[in-house]
């Protein structure tokens, strides 16, 4: 049985698993480079994670990109926990969080297009053309509040 929890990062031990998930899930399964994938914004940005128990196993962070939009930015669950909601939870407790903030805000994110169907049920929509970040098919996308 899994006890999965929400927690904004609020330690330097808190952000180094974020980090190590990032590696794992982009640098070594998808061959993404470090230099693209630590690109110097993270201070700028605020940082979730989802536990399993004591375990990290999934981590997003977000970033103001004007006034009143966000954007979600690098989303990275552990492969051992994909397809158990695990997903679904980190970016439903994210929209939670900023909407109680200030629910004027726009929630936007570039979804890879492999996963771009996860997003629709999240009630994101497509906007624009597709594009590639550093090789891998992208499209962008903004939540509709319900």
């Amino acid at each position: 049985m899994h006890n999965f929890m929400f927690k904004k990062v609020s330690s330097k031990e808190e952000m180094e698993n974020s980090y190590a998930i990032r590696t794992k899930v982009f640098c070594e399964e998808q061959k993404i480079s470090k230099e693209i994938e630590f690109d110097n914004l993270d201070h700028l940005c605020s940082h979730f994670l989802i536990f399993d128990d004591k375990k990290v196993i999934a981590t997003a962070r977000v970033r103001q990109k004007e006034e009143n939009t966000l954007k979600i930015e690098r989303v990275a669950v552990l492969l051992e926990f994909r397809r158990l909601k695990v997903g679904s939870m980190l970016i439903k407790n994210i929209i939670k969080h900023f909407m109680n903030l200030n629910g004027n805000q726009s929630i936007i994110l570039h979804s890879q297009i492999a996963v771009a169907d996860f997003y629709k049920s999240l009630n994101f929509i497509s906007y624009g053309n597709d594009f590639f970040e550093d090789g891998i098919p992208h499209i962008a996308m903004k939540y509709l509040k319900s």
